[in-house]
């Protein structure tokens, strides 16, 4: 009987362990399972993880294409800009004799290398053309006003005030002694050319004349004490000699000068007779170093011309 139980003990322990045994690799199986469904998971969640990156990396990719053509366009509008500019600038100026005597002098300014060579034709003609009126030789403006006399003397010299992309500015200095005359007589003129159009430029290109005759005008009162102008003599240096009073009493010397007839009257500085009102005085000017010079002419006696610088 002891026997008996003590087999059935020695049983039922092994059976328990069996199943104790069985028990713990279901566990595990459920646990690599789980763990198997957990990877499957994360696979799946990184798929579309993987597809939302690629499709966010195509617009910053077409992005950065486009940042390099419109870099590029640019780069190529400034190497045109660049290029055009230099053919601007690539012209040059030389001075051509057109007559020398003991007595005459002659000589004038002829554009080469200007990319716009209609408009270089064109004011080439003018610059010989004004050499050939110096001389006394017929042009189609000036047919029938004489050669000159065998004991008249005439100088005319241009210089370049200002040269580069934007404008070509010079003046022409003329010198006449003609037999029989009171005096010799002088002459400031100027040219001023847009090298962009060709076109001529005008004082009311080159500064406002409203606010410059409010400048001058001031002087008329203060003297030369006035700020924002400078009365120049014949060699460029400030005239204490000569007021801007004195300018403006003898450029309108049959009337009491007004800053609204100076003003009209610049409006028109540098243009054609015809342009000029009644009560308007006729004058140039031009560049030198970037500021703006104005011609005014005046008596014999203070010099046929005078210079304004406007500061």
């Amino acid at each position: 009987m002891k026997r008996r139980n003590f087999i059935l003990i020695v049983a039922l322990s092994l059976s328990l362990t069996f199943a104790a045994g069985c028990g713990e690799d279901k566990n595990t199986g459920a646990a690599g399972s789980t763990d198997q469904q957990e990877t499957s998971e994360n696979t799946a969640q990184n798929e579309p993880e993987t597809e939302d990156a690629q499709a966010s990396e195509e617009p910053q990719q077409e992005e950065t294409e486009e940042t390099e053509k419109s870099d590029a366009a640019e780069e190529q509008t400034e190497t045109e800009k660049e290029t055009e500019q230099e053919a601007q600038t690539a012209y040059q100026v030389e001075m051509v004799s057109y007559k020398k005597t003991d007595l005459v002098d002659i000589s004038y300014p002829k554009i080469t290398g200007w990319s716009n060579t209609e408009k270089q034709e064109e004011w080439n003609t003018i610059f010989e053309n004004a050499a050939k009126e110096a001389a006394g030789e017929d042009t189609e403006d000036t047919e029938g006003l004489g050669a000159l006399g065998a004991n008249d003397a005439v100088t005319m010299t241009f210089t370049i005030q200002e040269q580069n992309g934007d404008i070509l500015s010079l003046t022409c200095q003329s010198y006449y002694n003609y037999e029989g005359a009171a005096h010799p007589s002088a002459a400031l003129t100027s040219y001023n050319i847009n090298m962009k159009t060709g076109e001529k430029m005008t004082f009311s290109d080159l500064a406002d004349p409203g606010e410059t005759a409010k400048i001058l005008f001031a002087g008329k009162e203060d003297g030369n004490t006035a700020q924002g102008f400078t009365v120049l003599d014949a060699a460029g240096d400030p005239d204490t000699e000569i007021t801007m009073k004195d300018i403006l009493e003898y450029n309108f010397i049959w009337m009491e000068p007004t800053e609204e007839a100076l003003a009209a009257s610049l409006a028109h500085f540098d243009g054609d007779v015809d342009d000029y009102g009644t009560d308007e005085t006729m004058g140039e000017s031009y560049v030198h170093d970037g500021k703006v010079y104005v011609i005014f002419y005046v008596s014999h006696a203070m010099g046929d011309y005078t210079v304004v610088r406007l500061d």
